[in-house]
């Protein structure tokens, strides 16, 4: 049959015709040119100016490496997934970090200063850092991709020994505080193979979080982050393969993976899993008492265990991230556990599992009081609608507060730290916790010009601030902080924003002294983030506390505190909004005495390479302060700074919002949190 001539074969195809060269002179003018089919072109011909053909580019500079196809990249990143317990060290240290290092704060400090007259001399901070960094334009900020982890590779399990170091790091530290295993039943079952892969996972995730580097190394991982992240992800995918449906051992794992945080982007963060193990709990009705006829007595008391494990918890993160409490008082009616709750396992190996000491029992039975009454705290100054109760008044929290301490056992009474985890380091872990309640509770409301009422509030204020620092200073000196449990890094951060309103003052010797103050707070700081994700924490709210405290974040302009940069001491000039700096005014220290976990992204799964000390710095601007809009200053507790009305609110969840900032140099912290 012949084919129509309307018919694809006998389309000719139409030939591809080069660019035109146009002369310089009508590339100038934005003119066409037909210099390409002869010269001179007709703009030489009419005008007589000259026709010179400009040099054209083509195949003159480097070509960048065509993309793969985005099955062909999925397809080999599967097919080169190992399946070994450890992911390769070599493999990890050469990813490309996604996030830079915001952590130092003088990198948000000299970020934040914009020098008047185009200068780029470096300001006189106490850790000053290359003032290229504020110029470097914002990196790729692209969501890393994770690698799906099969329920094969879920199984994979460290080694013997390196398996007993975790289970007894985790069961020395974290349990006394989140009681949610029978240790009696779980060392049964280790001993004979048959615990469960995903509590076994979200132990192994916390005890790597603590344990020391030798530990990790040991286990084959690069790094702390590699370690916590690869557990998991291991832990997920059981979770999500539903391959353990124990109630009780979903609910304990749940509340664990609760202390993971991956970043910004990640919706399973911790306030979703510690909601998940909230409604899995009230699922079960462990949030209402029993009949001592309708279950044993075991059962009984591990249930309370659990719930008032998954209370605590849901108390801490909301009062950390500013996000309302998932169990509510009204709707429970438990008991509060007692010491027989904590003590009928008792009868385990203490070769694998620490025995367990009377000021364990003691902390658990306290912290579960004080949580009750951080709920009404919150209630009390955060909520919108609070109720018209007295129980939520100032003045009867305040009293609930001084009772509690008034009733506490002997071993837990406030004494220094003698280096070791017995009664005076658990003892420091309740009364740090009790000092950032009054924090909470007296909260400033403006910088200056106080009232009475509110000056004594101030007072108090800055009492529990200063009680704060001076325990982190003991732990500090007696090399405890180390284990120091998650709330230590809210209540830090809390003393630190105190501190930071003195030295908004006019006071010169008690600016002076919360200056040394604030360089102990962010020295706790820098020891707990060798192992909790601080950053989390300090990274947004000083972007935007130091934004106000320079006069950028308000057209109104200027700075709180005004403080002369090197700039105005060597040039006369001084900048319109001034400088401040967080950690002092003098560099009288160098960036490199920095602790280097602080500095550099320790929850990075890469490594981020660091120049010589005689060549420039390379690492990237942090890229929420290069892009983030001016809703970070209106939504930030320092709103009202400018016109003295300061409102803090919760210091968190105003910093933070519901999706905290990710820190440049970590590619989606496999951290954890609050």
């Amino acid at each position: 049959m012949v084919q129509s001539a309307e018919s694809p074969s006998n389309l000719s195809t139409p030939l591809l015709r080069r660019a035109r060269v146009a002369c310089k002179a009508c590339n100038a003018r934005r003119v066409k040119c037909d210099a390409a089919e002869g010269q001179p072109c007709w703009h030489y011909r009419t005008r007589q100016t000259p026709c010179e053909l400009i040099e054209s580019r083509r195949g003159k500079y480097t070509r960048k490496k065509r993309a793969l196809p985005r099955d062909r990249r999925v397809s080999q990143r599967l097919r080169g997934a190992s399946t070994e317990g450890a992911p390769d060290a070599t493999a990890t240290s050469t990813q490309s970090p996604q996030k830079g290092d915001p952590s130092c704060l003088s990198y948000i400090v000299e970020v934040g200063y914009r020098p008047s007259g185009g200068s780029t001399e470096p300001l006189q901070v106490h850790y000053p850092i290359p003032a290229s960094i504020a110029d470097r334009p914002p990196p790729d900020n692209r969501s890393r991709v994770e690698e799906p982890v099969s329920l094969q590779d879920a199984f994979v399990m460290p080694a013997p020994e390196i398996a007993d170091q975790l289970i007894r790091t985790f069961f020395d530290v974290v349990h006394p505080a989140y009681p949610v295993l029978d240790r009696k039943n779980f060392t049964r079952l280790y001993h004979q193979g048959q615990a469960s892969p995903l509590v076994l996972h979200s132990i192994f995730l916390l005890g790597f979080t603590i344990g020391t580097e030798s530990l990790v190394q040991a286990a084959g991982y690069s790094d702390r982050a590699v370690a916590r992240k690869t557990h998991y992800l291991r832990a997920k995918a059981l979770y999500d393969a539903d391959y353990d449906t124990d109630p009780m051992n979903l609910t304990a794992a749940l509340l664990l993976l609760g202390f993971w945080w991956a970043g910004p982007e990640d919706q399973k963060d911790s306030c979703y899993w510690v909601g998940c193990a909230a409604m899995l709990a009230q699922s079960m009705g462990m949030h209402l008492s029993t009949s001592p006829c309708s279950i044993s007595q075991p059962l009984r008391s591990m249930r309370k265990r659990i719930w008032w494990s998954i209370y605590i918890r849901d108390r801490h993160t909301s009062a950390a991230f500013g996000q309302p409490c998932r169990i509510r008082d009204e709707d429970c009616d438990v008991d509060l556990p007692t010491e027989e709750d904590l003590n009928f396992d008792v009868d385990y190996d203490e070769a694998l599992i620490p025995g367990q000491k009377d000021f364990h029992t003691f902390y658990f039975l306290e912290m579960t009081k004080l949580a009750t009454i951080l709920g009404d705290i919150l209630i009390s100054e955060f909520s919108p609608r609070r109720p018209a109760l007295s129980k939520f008044d100032t003045e009867v929290l305040t009293e609930r507060l001084i009772h509690w301490e008034s009733q506490l056992p002997n071993q837990l009474q406030k004494l220094p730290p003698d280096g070791s985890l017995n009664a005076p380091f658990w003892a420091s872990m309740l009364h740090i916790a009790y000092q950032n309640y009054h924090i909470l509770l007296f909260r400033p409301k403006a910088i200056e010009n106080l009232a009475s009422a509110e000056a004594e509030r101030d007072i108090r204020a800055r009492m529990a601030a200063d009680s704060v620092t001076r325990i982190a200073e003991d732990l500090l000196a007696a090399d405890t902080i180390k284990f120091g449990q998650i709330h230590l890094v809210p209540a830090l951060f809390g003393a630190l924003s105190i501190h930071t309103l003195v030295i908004c003052r006019q006071d010169p010797v008690r600016r002076q002294l919360a200056e040394n103050k604030s360089r102990q707070c962010v020295l706790a700081l820098s020891e707990v983030a060798k192992h909790w994700p601080v950053k989390v924490w300090i990274a947004k709210a000083f972007v935007n506390l130091l934004r106000r405290l320079t006069g950028q974040g308000s057209a109104s302009g200027g700075s709180i505190v005004n403080v002369s940069s090197s700039i105005a001491s060597t040039r006369g000039n001084v900048a319109p909004s001034g400088h401040w700096g967080l950690l002092g005014l003098q560099p009288t220290i160098s960036p490199r005495s920095l602790p280097s976990h602080f500095l550099d992204g320790e929850q990075s799964l890469g490594s981020v390479d660091r120049a010589e000390p005689s060549t420039p710095q390379r690492e990237l601007a942090p890229d929420y302060i290069l892009q983030t809009a001016d809703q970070l200053i209106c939504d930030s507790f320092w709103a009202g700074c400018l016109d003295n009305t300061y409102d803090v609110d919760l210091l968190l969840p105003h910093a933070l919002g519901t999706h905290p900032v990710q820190l440049e140099g970590s590619s989606g912290e496999p951290g954890l949190e609050t």
